[in-house]
């Protein structure tokens, strides 16, 4: 069984949670596989029959007639492209769940040197639901207001102190949801130095480096070359005149459907890189998290013995799986 012990220190905690992240790489792109390509593919599959679609509404209005009209037509939009829209949504919220999760995984690596079934890692939050969602609700809340240009640097400060809101959620179920954030708030302060500087190293590695690296890979397997070609149709279809006649009035470069193709490409590396590293920063708040918390003097699910123990129906599933 692999036991990892981490030091006080940032760097400790971000090279332990590479480590770990890299160990157990297979279990945690498994678990990511749907709440990423999820998404992808349902966002795929209602634009791309939106295209086909429309691209093809003269001859299927000459065969159906009542297509000519705008409320069939709509109907029928709304129809082809549901499925895509279901399978969204299930991955988005998998991708939600995958916040709490993925501590929960990282808990029971820790604990145990294996990563058990995932519905079990899923349940320690799927049970909280309510909460969860109100957890998200005042996040993306806090995000908005953040999100005003004026309130940047205000926005930043406090997301630094609000990292660990999902670690508090996961492994203190008795704080409520506005009260993961002060508790949250109260591990970092002091830390905030610390904090802020892995929090920078892991935005430039997961939101910069690898992703200019995948897009190194794609260009030399010419997998952008053709992603290109599929989507350069797709956004000939948006209308640019208007936005290319002020481009043209302020002597700008004009604006391609090959543009908006490549713009496209880049979202989807990056969504891609970003999607299947969440684990790799999940790992790394739960260690900081253990660590503040252990020094705080408030550890979460303490044994007798002085260690963490994990949730009691990970460790029942776990036993019945290894039967």
């Amino acid at each position: 069984m692999t036991k990892f012990k981490v030091n006080g220190s940032a760097s400790g905690v971000l090279w332990e949670g590479l480590k770990l992240y890299c160990i157990y790489f297979p279990k945690y792109a498994l678990y990511m596989a749907f709440p990423v390509l999820g998404q992808l593919f349902g966002l795929f599959w209602v634009f791309g029959m939106t295209y086909l679609f429309m691209n093809n509404i003269d001859y299927l209005s000459r065969e159906i007639p009542m297509l000519g009209s705008l409320g069939p037509m709509m109907a029928c939009v709304m129809l082809i492209t549901l499925p895509g829209l279901i399978l969204w949504i299930k991955a988005f919220w998998d991708y939600l769940v995958s916040y709490g999760a993925l501590n929960s995984m990282t808990e029971a690596a820790m604990s145990t040197g294996k990563i058990y079934d995932f519905p079990a890692h899923n349940a320690v939050i799927t049970r909280r639901t309510f909460q969860f969602i109100t957890l998200w609700l005042i996040f993306s809340l806090f995000t908005a207001v953040s999100s005003i240009p004026f309130l940047w640097v205000l926005g930043l400060i406090f997301f630094v102190y609000f990292v660990l809101i999902f670690q508090v959620f996961t492994f203190e179920e008795d704080v409520s949801p506005s009260g993961c954030f002060k508790r949250s708030l109260m591990l970092v302060k002091g830390n905030f130095a610390k904090t802020l500087a892995m929090m920078t190293v892991l935005f430039a590695l997961t939101y910069y480096f690898l992703e200019k690296g995948v897009s190194v890979i794609f260009d030399a397997l010419r997998i952008t070359r053709l992603l290109l070609g599929m989507f350069e149709g797709f956004a000939s279809m948006i209308p640019m005149d208007g936005v290319n006649s002020v481009l043209a009035m302020a002597n700008s470069p004009q604006i391609t459907p090959l543009d908006i193709a490549d713009v496209i490409i880049q979202m989807i590396i990056g969504f891609l890189v970003v999607g299947f590293t969440l684990p790799l920063r999940s790992i790394v708040w739960t260690l900081w998290y253990k660590n503040l918390s252990d020094r705080d003097g408030v550890p979460a699910k303490i044994s007798k013995s002085g260690r963490k123990k994990l949730d009691p129906e990970i460790l029942k599933r776990a036993k019945d799986k290894d039967n």
